[in-house]
């Protein structure tokens, strides 16, 4: 399945020791995925934090998609 990985900069949870490899690696785990999307100065909730800059992203994703 087509994939989009959103999350914030200032997220904690991307943080935690060990976090940077799997983003590296994630393709290996999710083999469709289209892009990993940092959000500069946002951090957990991306959605509430910045909604224009998520959607955003989610109307580019769905456009890149094939009909």
């Amino acid at each position: 399945m087509p994939s989009l990985f959103i999350a914030g900069d200032h997220d904690m949870v991307i943080a935690f020791p060990g976090a940077a490899e799997h983003l590296a690696n994630m393709k290996q785990f999710v083999p469709q995925l289209r892009e990993i999307k940092i959000l500069p100065g946002c951090g957990h909730w991306t959605q509430q934090e910045r909604p224009a800059d998520v959607n955003a992203a989610i109307v580019e994703f769905l456009r890149s998609l094939p009909g």
